[in-house]
């Protein structure tokens, strides 16, 4: 590690050779990123860590410029280099949307991010649609992580053939429902850690910068809804869940191409999809990373799994299986 910071310290005197400058750590996210403020005559950058045999960052790049052609506010790259992975970005500031909902009336903040996500979904250029495809085989991979990491390495559970095919029949229906949605572009991550409020005003009218956007893929219209209002860090009462749903719905054009019931069971398998995987995601940044401190949003996941599957008939086998072989397990293991 010592090598990569010093390689950052000679990337960066290349830049400002004639500045002194101080570099401070920055809590990072759950991939092999780090970040640091860069701090150089009263003014502040973020530097972002990318190691080249982990991460490219040719997906954050091609990203970035997509939504900025949208008009949507990211991080503005100040300098690059591909080859050592690092890149010099604009400084956005350290207000999280996650932070400013117990700070600020959500009512006038969650319009803001969902003008920015329907903004998002307009963009429908070529480059968009060579963006990965998250079709029925990109969900089924996703979902071995349910399986491998939560089921058998976190619980330790021992899954018989039966169980197998279960949960196989259960994910090949749910995919094949969420793969006939209206295609957009789905940021994949647009939950309250990766929207950042760029002016503290108390208005009804906020800016909003995104960022973590590079796993940008071409993908279901709900994706990305779920991810901000089922959120694994902040969970939304029902009341206000249901009305954000509306208004996204009465707001989008794409949306209304079906029933409001059709969109709300299609938002509600989207979020099963997602939650399911990511329950998988935690577990392995947990036990493979020693990132443990995602633990802490295990039961609010798993929640959101238990609601889905109760509301939706479909799910009944999968749903009896899981409270009746899973349950026990899970509620003994989570501290």
């Amino acid at each position: 590690m010592q090598t990569r910071e010093n390689a950052l310290h000679q990337w960066l005197k290349t830049i400002y050779p004639s500045t002194d400058f101080s570099l401070v750590p920055l809590a990072g996210d759950a991939s092999f990123r780090r970040y640091y403020r860069l701090i150089r005559n009263g003014t502040s950058q973020i530097v972002m860590d990318t190691p080249p045999d982990k991460i490219k960052l040719t997906p954050f790049v091609q990203v970035r410029s997509l939504l900025a052609e949208q008009g949507i506010k990211t991080p503005k790259i100040h300098a690059l280099d591909e080859s050592l992975g690092f890149a010099l970005l604009e400084d956005f500031g350290d207000i999280l949307f996650y932070e400013a909902l117990g700070q600020q009336d959500p009512q006038a903040l969650y319009p803001s991010a969902i003008q920015v996500l329907m903004q998002m979904q307009q963009n429908q250029s070529q480059l968009t649609m060579q963006l990965p495809v998250f079709d029925q085989a990109f969900m089924l991979q996703e979902l071995t992580l349910f399986s491998e990491w939560f089921l058998q390495r976190y619980l330790g559970l021992n899954l018989q053939t039966e169980e197998h095919q279960l949960i196989q029949n259960t994910f090949q229906m749910l995919t094949l429902q969420i793969s006939n949605q209206p295609q957009v572009l789905v940021h994949r991550d647009y939950h309250s850690r990766n929207i950042m409020l760029l002016n503290s005003s108390q208005s009804d009218s906020h800016t909003l910068g995104i960022i973590d956007f590079q796993d940008a893929v071409l993908g279901p219209i709900t994706y990305d809804l779920v991810s901000l209002l089922k959120d694994c860090y902040i969970q939304l009462p029902s009341k206000e869940l249901n009305q954000w749903v509306q208004y996204f719905y009465d707001h989008s054009s794409l949306a209304q191409q079906v029933p409001f019931a059709e969109f709300q069971r299609a938002f509600d398998w989207c979020g099963l999809q997602r939650h399911l995987r990511i329950l998988g995601t935690f577990c392995r940044l947990h036990l493979r990373d020693a990132k443990s401190n995602y633990l802490n949003d295990l039961p609010r996941t798993y929640q959101y799994v238990i609601t889905c599957i109760d509301r939706h008939p479909e799910f009944q086998a999968f749903s009896q299986w899981l409270k009746q072989r899973v349950d026990p397990c899970f509620q003994s293991t989570v501290v």
